[in-house]
């Protein structure tokens, strides 16, 4: 408020003590910029950056700042404590206002403003910072810059790429410039300075000015007037009050269009404007108390329905009746190849001229597709409208072999919004606010895969669940097992002592020895069934079993480029072999792809497995439990890295032999000489007789 910081957790309805420094070393307490981020707020202090936390009262001075800078820019998202939520809450962006770009660095944090580390911008010309901001929901870094000739423009930066847009004029100087990034993540900046006010629905690519209703081609501010402030809300509404102590109100779409309030603010007090939790207006006025070493507040509450009935001309009472859905402030997953549908209900008079409006921010990930339905009528004889929506994930490409994969444009953990909003309204219906979701490209939460038992040792009888709870164990002879994974014949020095767990695997499924045998591979999301898995999949045995062999060669399976295999890609792993992660989907390679290593061993083991072809694991004359973990390794499936473990008991097999069978053999013939032997001396003394 001018001579303080202060912190409130009660929208003012609390009185408040100035923040006090009380980190190490001495400031003289200049502030010029500050910003919540994650439970700390993020202070410029004579041109440095430091973290007061919230819940703890400690300062903390931010590292890997190298120079001056004067304003902290972050973005906080609300809506989730999804991962990809947190990250962009996480993001913190320091600069210099005014300076020029090839000689300022601009430096981003990726961990709350702990660490900062410099954000290339590769300045085109003599330019200058305006701002910086973080937008998700376009994937890209957006600065607003300055140049030589008073105009500025916004260039969107995202990894190697960088879009500038097109410039205007500023009609201030740089210093009082000012960008609002409104929250609700639907990419609406409002610019503005005392003789400019400016609004882009879309992350700085188009920017018009805000007109004011009633006043043919009248924009903010009128003439001989200045800006004095402007508030913003999530739902799209805006309040400016200019010198002349008017305050006009508006709600910002497609475009920005305010109208004029009757009440006038008295400007002799120095308020604060922003909006309440209800979507009206209110003005702070701090005052010190000097009894409780503290400050308190005033507030004026400015009814904006009841405004909105004072103005001129007429604000047109709301034809809409309803208008809802249920995914309102939702986060949605769409992993590869899925659709979100999403619907809304929508009940205008009969007389209405306003239309539901789909929009989205990156149109450049998701395919839009929205169908207005008539769903009945209400008791009062109104029609009521369904809106459905669908949602899919762009940038799929055919490959050669007739399957989908992701383009190189392809952007996991990339966040967008869409949101209904009704066309043509202006400022009316103020409580019907824009319907949003949330829509993050990644792997669901509760995505999960699963191995179907249909046969298991528990239900025909082989164990019981009770035998495999009681301390149930197992060896695994010398013979069959490689302690590092690396498939190597006599690499183990004993037999291994294995205690079973039936709260991690349940009763293993139960397999005969003889019989080609591939899992049963299910997709779950949460505790809904999804389908089968349709992908490549490889698997290993825990404990380093390797006495299985694959139904399939490299040539049956109709390789063109040589197959990748456990044993080369364990090798390749640069500390101890680890299995579960020597062969995912971030390094698969499709043997079916031209573009692979030449085919030079045909013969070898096919190691990929797919339920829809006749590849299958072989068990040899073994009876046996094993534990395998399957990893499904097929990038164009889904962006989760889908793995379970599960057990397998192998029966049917005959006994060893006890002795080789060489000597067995030899044994056998002997006997079979010596009862030769026997019979012909029998029979010749018989004869003799």
């Amino acid at each position: 408020m001018g001579k303080w910081i202060l912190i409130t957790r009660a929208l003012f309805e609390e009185s408040a003590t100035p923040l006090e420094y009380k980190g190490a070393g001495k400031l003289q307490g200049s502030v010029s910029s500050a910003a919540f981020v994650l439970d700390n707020l993020a202070i410029v202090i004579d041109g440095k950056l430091y973290l007061y936390s919230l819940t703890k009262g400690t300062w903390t001075p931010a590292q890997g700042v190298k120079s001056m800078v004067s304003t902290v820019s972050a973005l906080q998202c609300c809506f989730s404590k999804d991962k990809a939520c947190m990250d962009v809450s996480s993001c913190v962006l320091l600069y210099n206002l005014g300076s020029a770009l090839d000689d300022q660095q601009v430096y981003m944090s990726s961990n709350g403003g702990n660490s900062f580390f410099n954000l290339p911008m590769a300045p085109k010309a003599t330019e200058f910072i305006i701002g910086v901001f973080n937008m998700p929901t376009v994937s890209s870094i957006v600065a607003m810059l300055a140049d030589n000739q008073r105009k500025f423009s916004f260039r969107h930066i995202s990894g190697n790429r960088s879009v500038q847009t097109d410039n205007h004029p500023m009609r201030d100087p740089l210093s009082s410039i000012h960008v609002i990034q409104p929250a609700g993540m639907r990419g609406h900046l409002i610019i503005w300075s005392p003789h400019m006010l400016l609004y882009s629905p879309n992350h700085g690519i188009v920017i018009v000015p805000v007109y004011i209703m009633g006043e043919e081609n009248a924009t903010l501010p009128p003439p001989k007037v200045t800006i004095l402030q402007v508030a913003t809300d999530d739902n799209g509404a805006m309040a400016v009050l200019t010198s002349d102590g008017v305050l006009y109100y508006g709600r910002a779409g497609l475009e920005a269009t305010t109208v004029r309030f009757a009440s006038v603010i008295d400007l002799s007090k120095d308020n604060l404007m922003l909006f309440s939790d209800y979507g009206d207006l209110m003005m702070i006025q701090a005052r010190e108390d000097l009894l409780l070493i503290g400050v308190d507040f005033d507030h004026k509450v400015i009814i904006v329905q009841q405004e909105l009935t004072r103005t001129t001309p007429p604000v047109q009472s709301c034809p809409v009746e309803q208008f809802h859905s249920t995914f309102a402030g939702e986060l949605f997953y769409i992993d590869m190849g899925s659709t979100v549908h999403l619907s809304a209900v929508y009940i205008p008079s009969p007389l209405c001229k306003f239309f539901p409006l789909v929009t989205v921010t990156e149109s450049k990930l998701l395919s839009l597709e929205e169908k207005c339905v008539e769903d009945g009528i209400t008791t009062e004889g109104t029609k009521k409208y369904r809106l459905d929506i669908e949602l899919k994930q762009l940038f799929f490409m055919e490959a050669a072999d007739g399957t989908l994969k992701p383009s190189s444009s392809l952007r996991k953990g990339s966040l967008s919004t869409v949101a209904v909003d009704l066309m043509g309204r202006n400022v009316s219906c103020k409580d019907f606010n824009p319907l949003k979701a949330h829509i993050l490209i990644g792997c669901p939460p509760g995505k999960h895969t699963r191995v179907l038992k249909d046969i298991t040792t528990c239900t025909k009888g082989t164990f019981t669940q009770e035998q495999l709870q009681d301390n149930f164990s197992y060896v695994i002879p010398k013979a069959v097992y490689d302690p590092q994974h690396l498939f190597r014949p006599g690499s183990a020095s004993s037999d291994l002592h294995i205690s079973y767990s039936i709260t991690d695997y349940f009763c293993p499924l139960l397999v005969y020895h003889d019989t080609p045998w591939i899992p049963s591979l299910e997709l779950w999301n949460g505790n809904e069934f999804v389908e089968q898995v349709s992908a490549d999949f490889v698997m290993f045995e825990v404990n380093g079993m390797y006495n299985y062999q694959y139904l399939q060669s490299v040539e049956d399976a109709k390789c063109v480029s040589q197959p990748q295999n456990w044993t080369s890609l364990l090798s390749q792993q640069k500390y101890q072999p680890n299995p579960n992660t020597a062969w995912t989907r971030n390094n698969y390679k499709s043997c079916k792809d031209s573009d692979g290593p030449p085919l030079t061993d045909p013969e070898a083991q096919y190691q990929v497995l797919n339920m829809g072809t006749r590849n299958r694991v072989l068990f040899p004359n073994y009876n046996g439990m094993y534990v395998f973990r399957v990893i499904v390794v097929d990038p164009s499936y889904s962006y989760c890295m889908l793995t379970t473990t599960f057990s397998v008991y192998v029966y049917g097999a005959f006994p060893p032999h006890p002795l080789p069978s060489c000597v067995a053999l030899g044994i056998f013939l002997a006997i079979f000489v010596v009862l030769l032997l026997i019979g012909f001396f029998l029979s010749k003394r018989n004869y003799k007789k």
